[in-house]
């Protein structure tokens, strides 16, 4: 992300997306209420005298939106941001009509805000200073595999691969030939992904038992030029719940400290952990998390993505300015994605919660 101008006496940043990572932190920080401009192309139909309109041509102009909707396309690298007109060229637009700015990597646009929390400005700052760093993450065992990619905007299970070569009672023939197919497959669908994505910073091999090291050794000896770029790690399974194991651990983190998904997982299980232990220092519903900014409580304010953008007016109003307070109150903010296992996990919590620095007195 390329921060082009901060005029944040007017509530203005410039700013130009470089990659899919960066439209999702945009997809984050755009909310209903704000403004964005940007170059964009409508099309413009003429009325002729006797006849139909014609169909129109495309031009391309400077349109500023009030923004009312904002939608993710991840497959088509493209974020689409709905509102009503506010300016444009007379000529070929009437205000308060609707239109969309397809915001793809290399547009720049501005964006306008009221008030900027910290927490949104930390956001911007850290996808300034990150490239699209990108983690593969494999979980395997005898008969099964798992191949996962962790970014910024959650995890993608791309394959999940098991044995059919059963032995006697059922269970799996771990033969030479059998895992030699295993590993072939996993190494054909391997190079794939790292010709889609050549960004990647780490490959984490993780499962139970000495199946992990096998094809550990397996890996470097097929793709030798990612040598430098294998981890191996130790998870209870080959299946899914091994990758999101591999998150939880911290073993992500340990290798790509910068992607925000493992940080949020370990605040999640933070906010869990109090919760069960019954110490007091968690909260969550408005009602609970209210009662603790006002005792300046907060260290931790957990929020959902689409707690922010689906509020209405006068709730999301009331959210900013709570979270407002507890940047006063020295407490950090973190928005979390619906897209993973920590967002609906705070959902599950009415999409707000809170680590306190202390517990609460007993009203």
């Amino acid at each position: 992300m390329k921060i082009v101008a901060r005029k944040l006496e007017k509530g203005i940043i410039v700013v130009v997306p470089e990659s899919m990572d960066d439209l999702w932190h945009l997809y984050n920080i755009i909310l209903p209420g704000d403004q964005i401009a940007a170059r964009t192309v409508r099309r413009v139909r003429r009325d002729t005298e006797g006849s139909r309109p014609d169909k129109g041509e495309r031009r391309k102009m400077f349109i500023r939106l009030g923004v009312e909707e904002v939608s993710l396309h991840k497959y088509s690298n493209r974020l689409r941001v709905k509102g009503r007109i506010l300016s444009g060229p007379g000529d070929f637009v009437s205000l308060g009509t609707y239109h969309t700015i397809n915001v793809e990597p290399g547009l720049k646009i501005e964006i306008l805000k009221e008030h900027w929390p910290r927490s949104l400005l930390n956001r911007l700052k850290e996808a300034a200073k990150q490239k699209g760093q990108r983690v593969i993450v494999i979980a395997i065992e005898e008969g099964c595999a798992t191949i996962g990619i962790v970014d910024d905007s959650g995890v993608d299970i791309h394959l999940t691969l098991q044995g059919n070569a059963m032995g006697k009672y059922g269970k799996y023939q771990n033969s030479p030939e059998m895992l030699g197919q295993l590993f072939g497959a996993i190494v054909l669908h391997l190079r794939e992904l790292l010709n889609q994505f050549p960004d990647v910073i780490k490959i984490i091999v993780v499962g139970p038992g000495f199946t992990k090291d096998k094809f550990g050794d397996f890996l470097q000896q097929r793709i030798p030029e990612i040598k430098n770029k294998i981890l191996l790690d130790h998870v209870s399974n080959g299946t899914t719940a091994g990758v999101y194991e591999a998150l939880q651990r911290g073993i992500v983190e340990r290798v790509a400290s910068e992607i925000r998904l493992s940080r949020e997982i370990k605040l999640i299980d933070e906010l869990l952990r109090h919760l069960g232990k019954g110490s007091g220092k968690a909260a969550y519903g408005w009602d609970e998390i209210i009662r603790a900014i006002q005792f300046g409580a907060v260290e931790t304010l957990l929020i959902l993505d689409k707690t922010l953008r689906e509020a209405p007016p006068e709730k999301r109003k009331t959210l900013e300015d709570l979270m407002r307070e507890v940047e006063k109150q020295a407490g950090s903010i973190e928005i979390f994605s619906t897209e993973h296992q920590a967002g609906r996990q705070l959902a599950g919590f009415g999409g707000i919660a809170g680590i306190l620095r202390f517990p609460l007195p007993t009203s």
